[in-house]
């Protein structure tokens, strides 16, 4: 198998001309919005774009289309559809510009969810962001141009997950709707008689309340089907969307966001939790399978207690191949494969012994299946023969996204990426591993910009463990001098800092401003096997802290260029807790960044919205006596008053999974004893940093307050100024 690279070898070495990569840089590549799909005929790809302009404070979303050829051609990609819209919360609009617009507005589409309808029809969906209805249109390849968009099929409600099967001729999506409801247009009424209250309140008997960064609502994310005539230009629905799964004997299905149709086009396999009062404190999930026909749907792993994930169906679809997790409570258990045969209805185990989580699967043939997953810091591509369960790799570098099979080829389109190279689409052989780029998103990102290859360590750390992590060396990089560390902390904690592209918590941006970047994968980390995952369990300021500081200092001892003196930890949700866990134990630091992290074990239980979580990692609930204890022993908010080092704490209104007050009350308690602290309060983001703007701010807030602390200059007073950041050159010591 071979290593796929997407940057230029001129970018992987500093040449006179290249340049720090910057936040600016970033924010400003164009992204991958949803999964990318193959046109039947196999010959060309569709996709969404996304690219952000920080001068224009605009957001650019583009239709594309891509032959799929033997060699990349970068000038080969169609612009099918081209929509900008101002992405400030609240722009200036005056009289003309405001009718000016409304009036563009008409014949101006954002395009999203690419389907196609044949090898020269292609679908996408657009909603109206004022009345909220979705359509879907289609364009038609001429063979010179693609046509202007036609619409297809309109739904009154916004909707997600479109797909469509050639052989039934039908499009199935997703779309929120109230229970007991028949059709879309009876939701769409609904929700205008909840806008006519004149009361806001919302009221509710069971958990959960709110999930992630939305309040739970009367609605649920269930199925609709829609046939449709024919393929020609007279494409239109035959009747109204049904939904199929709203009688099931289950309930109030809420279907995942992700689904599956039938080769045949007779049925869809979905991932649903069954409702019930338990919902907030356990995770079992099962897959069902409901007929595009009728109305309810059946599970097949009645008998299962974990999350279920990941169903697929074989070619003739007589069986189903998915993931399961044995514990109803542990969201990072092992995922085990299961395939059932439709027929018969029985289950077979497949790989039983291969101690890694598959987190998707594909079919190959009949007699072998395709996994991706997580391992010592890569996210890779695996084959396995169902009958023995022989793992055979395919990639084994960098980080696999998305993957779907090509049709009339033995490949897989896969999304790709390493920590120094953005996300593009490849294709591979599942032969022999064999790769041809497919795109080009970021080929501004080449040799005039520097980003710097990760370098793999290992260290030993609590009870002799060994932890992998990756370090990553300023540009202009000598050894002969010395540098500040930024130590990155990631969460889960059931995580992984992999070498993968990420639009957050981008490694390359830290090492770009000067600092020796190191990310390292302690116990509760994914890819290592599950013993070395469950091994956080009620340790969350034990083991993988003493990981951490054993490492550092190891890290010290063999890398001399490290500045002893200068040295910050940043760290998200996990992370930010580990960051006042270090606080209370360690005077390494110079600097500490805490994004979005736990003060409080207790508080955060009674706050938080799956409560399986802290029940599970600290072995009960604050209100079990015997769970009690646990809490009190790893809750930061227990040493506040050994709290010393300034800290930089982040936090967002829309973060539900540990909610603003647990920043807060990190920043009160610092500044409270008159520790240097800053606090950056986003209203409008959730657990994730994820506007554009908002991100640049994010990262000029977080390097700021490092190089503050760093720079040579550093005279250990807080400044309360904006905070900016310089690079740290090679002539600070």
């Amino acid at each position: 198998m071979k290593a796929l690279c997407t940057l230029p070898a001129a970018a992987l070495a500093l040449g006179a001309l290249a340049r720090p990569f910057t936040p600016e840089d970033l924010v400003e590549t164009t992204r991958l919005s949803g999964h990318a799909v193959v046109s039947p005929d196999g010959t060309s790809v569709a996709f969404v774009q996304t690219r952000y302009s920080i001068e224009k404070k605009r957001q650019l979303s583009q239709l594309v289309v891509q032959a799929l050829g033997d060699h990349l051609q970068i000038d080969s990609p169609v612009m099918v559809i081209d929509f900008s819209k101002d992405s400030r919360p609240n722009p200036p609009r005056s009289p003309i510009t405001a009718e000016s617009e409304d009036v563009a507005s008409k014949h101006r589409l954002e395009p999203s969810q690419p389907v196609w309808l044949s090898s020269e029809e292609l679908g996408f969906v657009a909603t109206d962001a004022k009345t909220q209805q979705s359509t879907v249109y289609s364009v038609h390849n001429t063979g010179k141009h693609w046509s202007k968009p036609r619409a297809v099929f309109t739904a009154p409600v916004p909707i997600s997950s479109v797909q469509y099967n050639a052989v039934s001729n039908t499009l199935v999506f997703i779309a929120d709707v109230y229970n007991g409801t028949t059709t879309l247009d009876e939701t769409a009424e609904l929700d205008v008689a909840d806008q006519e209250r004149a009361d806001t309140a919302q009221v509710f008997d069971e958990l959960w309340v709110r999930h992630w960064d939305s309040f739970v609502t009367p609605k649920l994310p269930q199925i609709h089907a829609v046939p449709l005539r024919s393929h020609s230009s007279n494409t239109k629905p035959k009747h109204a969307a049904k939904n199929i799964i709203k009688d099931s004997g289950d309930g109030r299905l809420e279907a995942a966001d992700s689904f599956v149709i039938s080769p045949n086009g007779q049925s869809v396999a979905f991932v649903a939790k069954r409702p019930g009062r338990d919902y907030a404190w356990r995770t079992t999930s099962y897959v069902y399978v409901a007929d595009i026909d009728d109305s309810s749907a059946t599970p097949i792993n009645a008998n299962g207690r974990g999350a279920s994930s990941s169903p697929v169906f074989n070619s003739d679809g007589s069986r189903i191949a998915y993931v399961q997790m044995a514990s109803p409570t542990y969201e990072a258990d092992r995922n085990q494969i299961h395939i059932y045969n439709v027929e018969d209805k029985t289950t077979i185990d497949v790989a039983t012994d291969w101690d890694r989580s598959p987190s998707e699967l594909l079919w190959a043939d009949d007699n072998t299946l395709l996994a991706a997953y997580n391992e010592y810091g890569r996210n890779k591509l695996t084959k396995i023969d169902i009958a023995s369960g022989a793992v055979t790799p395919i990639v084994e570098e960098h980080s696999v996204g998305s993957m779907q099979r090509v049709p009339h080829s033995n490949d897989l389109l896969l999304s790709y990426s390493a920590l120094d190279s953005p996300t593009d689409l490849y294709t591979v052989s599942i032969d022999d591993g064999s790769t041809k780029q497919v795109t080009q998103l970021n080929p501004q990102l080449g040799s005039s910009v520097f980003l710097s290859a990760p370098e793999d360590v290992v260290f030993e750390g609590a009870e002799g463990s060994s932890i992998h992590g990756f370090l990553l060396r300023p540009p202009n990089f000598d050894a002969r001098q010395t540098y500040p560390l930024a130590y990155v902390i990631h969460g889960g904690p059931q995580g992984s800092f992999t070498d993968a592209w990420s639009t957050r918590w981008n490694l390359n941006i830290f090492a770009a401003a000067g600092f020796v970047t190191v990310a390292l994968d302690f116990e509760g980390s994914t890819g290592y096997g599950q013993n070395f995952t469950d091994a956080i369990r009620n340790q969350w300021g034990g083991k993988p802290f003493v990981s951490l500081m054993r490492s550092l200092d190891q890290l010290l001892d063999s890398h001399p260029y490290i500045d002893r003196n200068r040295l910050t930890a940043l760290g998200a949700s996990y992370g930010g807790y580990q960051i006042n866990w270090i606080n209370a134990h360690s005077t390494a630091f110079k600097a500490l960044v805490n994004h979005d992290g736990m003060f409080s074990t207790v508080s955060t239980y009674y706050s938080t919205d799956e409560l399986y979580f802290p029940e599970t990692e600290f072995e009960g609930a604050p209100f079990d006596e015997h769970a009690r204890a646990n809490y009190e022993k790893w809750s930061p908010e227990r040493n506040v008053h050994k709290w010393k080092t300034p800290t930089l704490v982040v936090h967002s209104e829309k973060d539900y999974r540990l909610v603003v007050s647990e920043g807060l009350s990190t920043f009160t308690a610092l500044r409270r004893q008159g520790v240097p602290a800053r606090f950056v309060y986003f209203p409008d983001e959730n657990h994730w940093v994820l506007k554009p703007a908002n991100s640049l701010r994010w990262h000029h807030e977080v390097l700021g307050w490092i190089t503050q602390w760093t720079h040579k200059d550093a005279e250990g007073v807080m400044d309360t100024s904006q905070a900016k950041f310089v690079v740290q050159a090679e002539d600070l010591n």
